[in-house]
């Protein structure tokens, strides 16, 4: 090499070679593989990371919220004594998504040391509704947005619609044009496993597949679908999970959630490497808190990591 020649960089050294492998007619792969670097290179956005805490659904507070007993500004102070570090908030709860009244929210959770882990949409979108499904994207893009100001690292959507052997594709299409919103803000979709597309967990793993999973997964709940699939659908959908609900109505006097084997759904969690927020969602009858005090202990009792 000359003394006026510039010195070759590793990343033009390993380029080069995978230039030459192509041209010596070893495609496919490498090609590939130089994509994923120019792609690198563009500097492409990469999701917020998951928050792997112990966390609190704002539905499971609904009762308290809704009779002006707890106010949303309130609940971190609450979850911080109950010794739970994460909060999601369904949009229903949020009273305004103006980004000044988003921050003074995300503050008042901070200051107690409790993250924002998703932000819910409550509503369906009705994917065969096609009058309403750009007022509908409108709406999601405006919650994409109230979640990258709240530091939240995802929303959940629920697709739904009339035709069932038209949802695949008409979700799928739907995904795409919401994604490159997505990347913008940093910030993951996921599909919960309850009605439309998301009532067989084959068919919402395939759409999770078929779109971009590192944008794309699944909001788990444990208490929805057929009972006599609940571990099935929690096997299928486990590593596609962003984000869990550790729903819970009653318990026994061992203290176990009565109809769901929870030593059993968390298990299937670890072994996937779940890396997100397992989220408190208390719908039984009784004291709220209580709900979640004794859900926040079932969880710990099998997953000591929360």
């Amino acid at each position: 090499m000359s003394r006026h020649e510039k010195p070759t960089s590793r990343r033009d050294f390993l380029r080069e070679g995978l230039r030459s492998l192509v041209h010596a007619g070893f495609g496919g792969v490498f090609e590939k593989l130089e994509r994923v670097g120019e792609l690198m290179e563009r500097g492409e956005p990469k999701p917020a990371p998951l928050l792997p805490v112990l966390s609190c659904e704002s539905r499971a507070l609904h009762p308290l919220l809704s009779a002006g007993q707890l106010s949303l500004e309130g609940c971190g102070a609450l979850l911080n004594e109950l010794d739970i570090q994460g909060v999601s908030l369904n949009d229903c709860h949020l009273g305004s998504l103006h980004p000044r009244s988003l921050e003074h929210l995300r503050e008042s959770f901070h200051r107690y040391g409790v993250a924002i882990t998703g932000i819910m949409v409550s509503e369906p979108v009705n994917l065969t509704d096609e009058a309403s499904l750009s007022r509908r994207l409108d709406e999601i893009i405006d919650r994409l947005q109230a979640a990258a100001v709240l530091q939240a690292p995802l929303i959940r959507l629920h697709l739904g619609g009339e035709r069932e052997d038209e949802l695949f594709e008409r979700a799928a299409q739907f995904l795409q044009r919401l994604l490159p919103e997505a990347r913008r803000r940093r910030v993951r979709i996921t599909l919960e496993n309850r009605d439309g597309v998301g009532r067989r967990p084959e068919l919402l793993a395939s759409l999770v597949r078929a779109t971009d999973p590192r944008w794309v997964g699944v909001c788990y709940d444990f208490g929805h679908g057929a009972p006599e699939r609940l571990y099935d659908a929690a096997r299928i959908l486990a590593p596609y999970a962003f984000h869990v609900h550790a729903k819970s109505r009653a318990f026994d006097p061992r203290g176990e959630e009565s109809s769901i084997e929870y030593g059993r759904v968390l298990s299937i969690l670890r072994f996937a490497s779940y890396v997100g927020a397992l989220s408190i969602e208390y719908l039984g009858d009784g004291d709220p808190l209580e709900g979640v005090r004794k859900t926040r202990d079932l969880i710990r009792r099998h997953w000591r990591a929360y």
